[in-house]
């Protein structure tokens, strides 16, 4: 299912947005859910509890402007994709700071979002989240690999340190490793495997996660590590100049 959260304060505009994306996929036959938000506040206190797969905004809005609102959407998710519809273009420059994918005027709502959706929907359904099964006596966990920030040793067990908390798995960082079996987990150190997807600047030996904690890096790992940072950047780098 493909999730969109649209976020305008314009009653009348937020209503012909949503009924064009709901359009598009309905003709397409994708299964969608669309949550709609008139109110910048009620849009950042829901932020931390769902993840969406694109976001609309508008770039004028009362209390935090459209950049400012994607700014906080960074800080807790990278891939998403956003996408602004307005009537404001002086913020054009700005919006592309953020990864912005479209900027699209609102007299050509229709045409511009048509058009976004058409190249988006193959790469969105292509897209599968994958998860890391944690099983114990009396309790399941699911826990999405978008969401796992880092793992760490503690004593006989591994602690995921993930965007809901922390999980402790009786397992070795290596089999955790095996397990998850994704270039995205990198050994960081002997106790540490970091996501490089929430690896926000590297300096020295010490990677900066995305939930704000700090982790070093071994100096026998260094340039493996820097150079695995840089390989799995350039796609997005690439994206990025694109657009």
């Amino acid at each position: 299912m493909i999730r969109i959260a649209i976020l305008d304060d314009e009653k009348a505009d937020l209503e012909k947005e949503e009924q064009i994306t709901r359009q598009y996929f309905y003709n397409r036959q994708a299964e969608s859910e669309i949550a709609t938000y008139q109110s910048v506040e009620w849009f950042l206190l829901g932020l931390t509890e769902e993840q969406f797969d694109i976001y609309i905004l508008d770039a004028e809005m009362p209390v935090k402007n459209g950049i400012e609102v994607a700014k906080e959407i960074r800080k807790l998710y990278p891939e998403p994709v956003i996408i602004y519809v307005t009537n404001h273009l002086n913020y054009a420059v700005e919006a592309y700071e953020v990864n912005t994918y479209r900027y699209i005027a609102k007299d050509t709502m229709e045409k511009g979002l048509n058009a976004a959706y058409e190249t988006l929907l193959p790469i969105l359904l292509a897209k599968e989240e994958r998860y890391y099964i944690v099983k114990k006596r009396s309790e399941l966990e699911k826990i999405a690999y978008s969401d796992i920030f880092y793992v760490k040793k503690e004593g006989k067990c591994a602690v995921i340190v993930h965007r809901n908390g922390e999980t402790s798995v009786r397992d070795s960082l290596s089999a955790v490793e095996k397990a998850l079996g994704s270039r995205e987990f990198i050994v960081a150190d002997r106790g540490y495997l970091a996501n490089i997807r929430h690896v926000m600047k590297m300096k020295s030996r010490e990677l900066y996660m995305r939930n704000g904690n700090i982790i070093t890096v071994g100096r026998e790992r260094f340039k493996h590590v820097r150079k695995a940072i840089l390989d799995y950047w350039k796609p997005a780098n690439k994206k990025s100049i694109v657009k």
